[in-house]
């Protein structure tokens, strides 16, 4: 993990004299950044400020607003900018009052600075600053590419205790036009789109903003977004910013489950619905979605269920329980979406925790009869090693299912930097 941090922050210092010049005379197709595991966190790094730090922030699809540490002690840079309460984008950040300071003017402590909702009881200031990114062809990173005036929420320490060692702040990557990927699609001019390829070991994945293609390696290297499967993404009018997609039924195995489809859809209250989540490890069903899957689960292979191994809640004996490209040969697991030639398929390496050489968990959560938000919540877990693509203005999510099937994992975009 550090010696990733040091190869970052040495490559933009490299290019951080190039950077104005570049990004007055061309708009890039892409960004691409690295993601990294940090342990039950996806992150990945961006430079900001002037002169350019590297910032380490968690991927949260769920967030709205990036927020990073910002207190006086920490946060040094000549383009830092507050936002003042009369403007328009305090407005838009869900505007909760005006700062008022009793310490020197400092970032994250200045009166009339816009104050947004921040963690729990906390409040954080609005600001600006700029943010640099390694453009993309698609195939590997080219030069950084500097975006002014980006907006933020200013954090203090004291916020940042839910974070992991080590790590920054949140970079909201929701629908929201304040997240990160809508102000970067507005700065580049390019699509409102971003990809992410969570790795599902210790070598980095890949986040990308912006267009295709997503060339992924062995040689000679394969444009994994065309051959995507498409669905919408379904609207929320109460979690309105979340990703939803809408499951119309669970098959084991291709055995459709018994579920009552009420489950499936999103309620008046916003309740229900199958919701995508990045700071959730393993998917969490409701009660009956959960004992269904674990029923048909074992009844289709016939596995010999064995102790529940924490947090696990269905467990099984592995013996005799083959090997597959695609992970441990078990039943598969198919989200049926809005037709049956729409379907997210999850094999083996995405459904089995491996706790020991003689023992294999299924990685889902019972989340309770009535769990809120959603019925489903699809974590990081079934997603790693499976190519997810947000589009933002058609409103749909592309996904791969698992790249083992392609000969390919996360971790095969080539981060060799281009000339």
């Amino acid at each position: 993990m550090a010696s990733l941090r040091l190869v970052l922050i040495a490559a933009i210092a490299i290019c951080f004299c190039q950077l104005s010049a570049n990004a007055s005379k061309s708009r890039p197709r892409a960004l691409v950044t690295q993601i990294t595991r940090d342990g039950m966190s996806y992150t990945f790094q961006i430079g900001q400020r002037t002169p350019l730090l590297t910032q380490r922030l968690v991927l949260d699809i769920e967030q709205d607003y990036m927020w990073v540490t910002c207190d006086k002690k920490s946060y040094i840079s000549s383009t830092y900018t507050p936002v003042p309460c009369s403007a328009q984008l305090c407005k838009s950040y869900q505007y909760s009052g005006c700062d008022i300071c009793f310490l020197p003017p400092a970032p994250g402590c200045k009166n009339g600075t816009c104050v947004v909702p921040g963690l729990g009881a906390d409040s954080f200031e609005l600001a600006k600053d700029v943010v640099a990114l390694p453009s993309s062809h698609g195939s590997n990173p080219g030069p950084f590419v500097r975006f002014p005036g980006l907006a933020f929420a200013c954090a203090t320490k004291g916020d940042l205790r839910v974070l992991p060692s080590g790590v920054d702040g949140v970079a909201g990557m929701s629908s929201s036009e304040l997240a990160l990927p809508a102000q970067l699609s507005a700065a580049a001019g390019f699509g409102r789109k971003f990809a992410m390829c969570l790795p599902g070991g210790s070598s980095p994945g890949a986040l990308f903003f912006g267009d295709g293609p997503l060339v992924f390696l062995p040689p000679p290297g394969r444009d994994l977004s065309l051959s995507l499967i498409h669905t919408p993404l379904i609207k929320n009018t109460v979690y309105t910013d979340n990703f939803y997609i809408g499951v119309q039924r669970i098959d084991v195995d291709g055995v459709p489950l018994a579920i009552d489809a009420a489950l499936l859809r999103i309620g008046a209250k916003g309740r229900g619905g199958t919701k995508l989540s990045t700071v959730v490890t393993y998917t969490q069903l409701a009660t009956p979605i959960y004992n269904s899957i674990v029923a048909a689960f074992a009844k289709r292979r016939n596995l010999q269920r064995v102790a529940s191994v924490d947090p696990f809640g269905a467990c099984f004996n592995s013996s005799g329980v083959g090997s597959t490209r695609v992970g441990p040969a078990v039943p598969e697991i198919d989200l049926v979406l809005q037709s049956n030639n729409t379907i997210w398929r999850i094999f083996g390496a995405n459904s089995m925790v491996s706790v020991s050489d003689k023992v294999l968990c299924l990685g889902f959560m019972d989340a309770g009869e009535d769990p809120l938000p959603a019925s489903i919540v699809i974590g990081t877990y079934q997603m790693q090693d499976n190519l997810l693509q947000f589009d933002l203005a058609k409103s749909t999510l592309g996904f791969s299912s698992s790249l083992f099937f392609q000969q390919t994992t996360c971790s095969n975009f080539n981060f060799t930097t281009s000339a």
